[in-house]
């Protein structure tokens, strides 16, 4: 609630479009978590389409659609972001949100995790979950880079660094997750609480790097006061 009270308070012309939008994506991952803990999933047909613990769904494809987008925002922010000495920074997290894009939907990360199962076993981890072993601990120094560079890009107290925090602390949630559902027998609320906690993290971002674009946006098209 403080959080929208703050959007509230220092709304810009294109902030209205962009909070729809996103509130739109909440509402509509916000379904796609219901239906999954619903008797609807006994439907084949729902299941293919909206089922999020498998590939190639709907559900898939709108997450990495999500993460491209950021990739591309991130992109525009790397050409037109005003704050000195941020080039660098923005081109390497569009670079990764495009590879994690990628990965959404060609499952790159359990391709790593097959062929990692080759040089570490874990008794208690199927070779399909080795890669939270073999990624996770690149995964974790890129996501403590990305905390202080938001933090510091966008500001700790903003409503946008703060919105680009919590997306990486729900990201970060997610190997945690695949760690425990081996053990747990993969319980059907786990996956769906996981996922969701994926999806949050991916509109919060995009959220927060939109509304990032809009602030620089207005203070270049602010008209500069001519000496009286």
């Amino acid at each position: 609630m403080t959080m929208l009270r703050g959007l509230r308070r220092h709304r810009l012309p294109g902030d209205d479009a962009i909070r729809r939008s996103m509130v739109g994506l909440t509402v509509v991952q916000a379904l796609i978590s219901a239906i999954n803990l619903s008797p609807v999933m006994n439907s084949y047909y729902v299941g293919q389409v909206l089922d999020v613990n498998l590939e190639n769904t709907a559900v898939v494809w709108l997450s990495s659609a999500l993460l491209l987008a950021i990739a591309a925002v991130a992109f525009i922010n790397a050409r037109k972001d005003p704050i000195s000495n941020t080039r660098t920074g923005w081109m390497v997290i569009g670079s990764v949100f495009t590879v994690l894009s990628i990965d959404e939907t060609a499952s790159l990360h359990e391709l790593a995790g097959e062929l990692g199962a080759h040089l570490v076993r874990v008794s208690w981890l199927p070779s399909l979950y080795t890669w939270v072993i073999v990624v996770a601990p690149f995964a974790a120094i890129g996501a403590v880079w990305m905390l202080r560079w938001f933090g510091r890009t966008l500001g700790w107290r903003t409503i946008s660094g703060r919105m680009a925090v919590i997306a990486i602390l729900l990201w970060m949630s997610v190997p945690l997750f695949e760690a425990v559902d081996p053990a747990l027998g993969g319980p059907r609320v786990l996956v769906v609480l996981e996922e969701s906690f994926e999806a949050a993290g991916e509109v919060l971002m995009l959220w927060a790097l939109l509304l990032h674009t809009t602030r620089y946006g207005s203070r270049l098209a602010r008209p500069t006061p001519t000496p009286g």
